[in-house]
């Protein structure tokens, strides 16, 4: 055979061979699927409550609690002014002139102005009114006042209150000294009765206030504080006692025929017992 015999045959053969390597690609494979989705994580415990604080305290202050004895047999006692000072402030001064605070109080009862008063002074540290009247042979409300650490090793106590079923009689304390007292120290002090020497002393159903007055028909507000002062001696001074009705007929012996009131509403002093207890 010759060589282009043979070149004829393989030329077909190389062809078809060619043709087998460039053969068509298989198809792709299906996509795979898609993965479940992950479970959410659990919520983490809540966090423990903070500790609640503590109570807050009065601070660098002192605390007092004063309370009332009535020691009479039949005298009601009105709201009295009580006030923690410094020395120099005077609530009322034997021998000297009542103020207008005092007055109302001594006349009708009413410690408002007598507040408003120790208020207005240097020496004022604080003050209150007894919750309401104090009735015979009773214990009145306790009050509690406050004042600063500093003032404690000089500190001092007015009180004042009314004899209700009289014309102008108060009992109470002057600039009493209560320096220095410890936490849980109490004091005990008796007080006698004062006249205010703003009002005749006349016992009458229209000028005195109290319980014995209305009684009588008299009484009541209008009772109680007059501006105009008609007792002759006009100044603070010891008070004698009330005359009553008794005997009042016998002119050999005390009486005042005015009078509303009794051998009941006399007194003997000391009318008041006040305590004044440090408990901070």
């Amino acid at each position: 055979m010759n060589i282009n015999k043979i070149s004829l045959v393989l030329l077909p053969l190389i062809a078809v061979l060619a043709t087998g390597c460039g053969g068509d690609d298989g198809s792709n494979g299906t996509a795979g699927q898609a993965g479940t989705a992950g479970v959410d994580g659990a919520n983490g415990a809540d966090g423990t409550n903070g500790t609640n604080g503590t109570n807050g305290t009065n601070g660098n202050l002192a605390v007092f609690t004063v309370q009332l004895t009535n020691l009479t047999y039949s005298q009601p006692f009105s709201p009295a002014a009580i006030i923690l000072h410094e020395p120099g402030y005077h609530a009322f001064i034997d021998g000297e002139a009542a103020s207008l605070g005092l007055e109302q109080l001594a006349e009708g009862g009413d410690p408002t102005e007598l507040l408003a008063e120790a208020l207005a002074a240097t020496q004022y540290l604080d003050a209150t009114a007894t919750d309401g009247a104090t009735g015979p042979r009773s214990i009145g409300t306790m009050s509690t006042l406050l004042v600063p650490l500093l003032d404690v090793d000089d500190l001092r106590l007015s009180f004042t209150t009314m004899l209700v079923d009289t014309n102008d009689a108060f009992t109470g304390l002057n600039a009493a000294d209560i320096s220095n007292m410890t936490v849980g120290q109490s004091m005990s002090f008796m007080a006698p009765t004062w006249d205010s020497g703003t009002e005749a002393n006349t016992e009458t159903a229209s000028t005195i206030p109290g319980p014995a007055a209305g009684a009588a028909g008299g009484g009541g507000a209008s009772a109680g504080f007059d501006a105009a002062r008609d007792d002759l001696f006009d100044l603070v001074h010891f008070h004698r006692g009330v005359v009553t009705n008794a005997n009042a007929n016998d002119e050999s012996k005390e009486g005042l025929s005015t009078s509303v009131l009794t051998e009941a509403d006399r007194w003997d002093n000391p009318t008041a017992r006040i305590i004044v207890t440090r408990t901070r």
